[in-house]
């Protein structure tokens, strides 16, 4: 004990204090306020995270449909729900803190992605949009940060168009702080992933002039690569390549800061091993995109940013989306969480980096007007637009996911890179569009899509989940610490195959720990999570997935175990020593 700090005797009156307290409570488990909605989990970003922190693993393939939106079953796609996802979502490792890489592959913690039709029949026309759409939004945003705190409000700008009219665009929250800019829709930000649609639409538009065939071999356009006569430009196009995601290499976020010619940054990753055989598999790779990218150059002879400038930008009229930053003041500043649970400016990158996997900047306004150019064939043919649209047995497009929802197919994707990340939907049969773009990674911008989308078609969204936080003593966190595993019994319910078991591997220890007047969630490897009390033996992690824990006691209060509860699922593990 410090010789300044409180005596025994008051240490004692404030446990009782809090003691009491809690046990205002129930013993019972009880609903908890604004309950998860079935199958919330696999909604999309809980994206394992290169951007959303750490990359994560692969679908638990039973999980359930989630509640409006149906997606299609990638065995290994970034946003959908794992057993390591859950491990670091509940150490909002998984949603709200930036990781070593920058476009999150693995990204979107709480993000929701594509779920269930809502009906079955396919609606005669669509339900007009609302004329107090802007009212449900400014609502449902208000509700960001209540309990949270400001580091979990809103910044960034959102889109509503139909068939290529805009109804809504709007921004909220600042752009940058430091010159007093608030953010609208024609505010630049970076778009991370969302750079494939337009590299794979530039590839197309190669390919239409008869530079290059989809089944081409890698070889044929970047001589000497390796492997490059197993893979073709198709497989990179839909991440059946086998190559490597260079963005999770161990160094990544050391050099992601420094500018790279292409050739050079192809030299990080062409030596590395295969992950499967090209076509045989899926797993989404920024790899893939920097080679399309790379193609782009050597067939046209120019830099990828003119290209896109000259024969995709220029033509769909998007004049404020670039490849690379923006001078300061001219684009938002990006943010990401501390360890203290508050916004910093992410480390320093260079967007050469990032390529054609995600090196582009965008505002809402320009993407409308590029679903635009979509539609009206302006920048590409239409049966190259529908081959775009068109998704492998793993549901994915050249630079879309493709899924259902509202009696209507649309196409969806995240896009995350270091301060930012967005989201961008498209029905097919009416054109409703959504676009969300953010500058901070704390707010799931695929989320909020999909909830704004809801509102359009006259839903409402579910209810957020922000737990109040209850004041205690430090002093009643002793009891908690100790070492704790994953049980069997917990892992056999998700599985008994090798692949789904080593996904729980992160759980097998893990630490409670009191650092101050603080209780953490240790994971070795994966860092260390602030719990905060919200009732007798729970506590909560400010992350948007609405996940908590649980500790089950003795007769005598002495924990046994503890119960993460993430969406539907539960995670027991064991104590194992003080």
């Amino acid at each position: 004990m410090r010789e300044d700090g409180p005596s025994e005797a008051e240490l004692d009156t404030l446990e009782a204090h809090a003691l009491a307290a809690w046990r205002t409570e129930d013993d019972d488990e009880r609903e908890l306020p604004g309950g998860v909605e079935e199958g919330f989990a696999e909604r999309v970003m809980s994206v394992e995270s290169s951007i959303l922190p750490i990359s994560v693993l692969a679908a638990i393939d039973d999980a359930p449909p989630p509640p409006a939106f149906t997606s299609p079953r990638a065995r290994r796609w970034p946003w959908a729900l794992g057993a390591a996802a859950i491990a670091c979502t509940v150490l909002a490792v998984v949603w709200g803190r930036v990781p070593d890489s920058a476009i999150t592959r693995d990204a979107m913690a709480d993000a929701p992605a594509a779920a269930h039709a809502i009906d079955d029949e396919l609606p005669s026309a669509p339900p007009p949009i609302p004329d107090n759409l802007g009212d449900q939004i400014a609502s449902y945003l208000h509700d960001y940060g209540r309990h949270f705190g400001p580091t979990f409000e809103f910044h960034g700008a959102i889109l509503v168009a139909r068939a290529g009219e805009v109804h809504f665009a709007e921004g909220f929250g600042v752009a940058d702080p430091t010159l007093d800019l608030l953010n609208d829709a024609d505010t630049r930000f970076r778009i991370g992933m969302l750079t494939e649609h337009f590299t794979a639409a530039a590839i197309l538009q190669l390919r239409d002039a008869g530079m290059l065939d989809l089944d081409d071999p890698v070889a044929k356009h970047i001589p000497g690569y390796p492997n490059g006569r197993k893979i073709t430009i198709e497989q990179l196009l839909d991440h059946t390549s086998g190559i490597p995601n260079y963005t999770d290499l161990p160094g990544f976020h050391r050099w992601k800061q420094l500018p790279h010619r292409t050739d050079e940054l192809i030299g990080r990753f062409s030596e590395l091993p295969l992950e499967f055989a090209p076509g045989s598999d899926f797993n989404p790779t920024n790899s893939g995109y920097f080679l399309l990218g790379a193609i782009i150059e050597r067939l046209s002879g120019m830099s990828y940013a003119d290209y896109m400038q000259q024969y995709v930008f220029r033509p769909a009229g998007m004049s404020r989306t670039q490849f690379g930053d923006a001078p300061v003041g001219a684009q938002a500043r990006g943010h990401v969480w501390n360890e203290e649970e508050e916004l910093d400016p992410p480390d320093p990158i260079d967007m050469s980096v990032f390529g054609g996997a995600g090196g582009l900047i965008s505002t809402p306004t320009d993407l409308a007007r590029w679903e635009r150019a979509l539609a009206d064939n302006t920048v590409l043919s239409r049966s190259s637009v529908e081959q775009m649209l068109d998704g492998n047995r793993y549901g994915y497009g050249f630079g879309w996911l493709l899924g259902e929802a509202f009696g209507q197919p649309v196409a969806s994707f995240p896009g995350a890179i270091d301060g930012f990340n967005g989201a961008i939907m498209r029905f097919a049969d009416d054109r409703t569009l959504i676009v969300v773009l953010c500058n901070t990674e704390v707010v799931p911008a695929a989320r909020v899509a999909q909830d704004v989308a809801m509102m359009v078609f006259g839903e409402a969204p579910p209810p957020r989940i922000e737990y109040p936080e209850v004041q205690v003593a430090p002093g009643t966190f002793a009891r908690y610490l100790g070492t704790y595993g994953i049980t069997d019994d917990t892992i056999a319910v998700h599985g008994t195959d090798v692949d789904t078991q080593r996904q729980f591997d992160p759980l097998a220890t893990v630490y409670v720990k009191q650092i101050g007047e603080r209780l953490y969630f240790d994971v070795p490897g994966h860092g260390s999570t602030w719990m905060h009390p919200m009732g007798k033996h729970r506590f909560f992690f400010k992350d948007n997935s609405g996940n908590y824990l649980r500790f089950v006691v003795d007769k005598d209060g002495r924990p046994e175990a503890l119960v993460v509860h993430y969406a539907d699922a539960e995670l027991e593990l064991q104590r194992k020593g003080e």
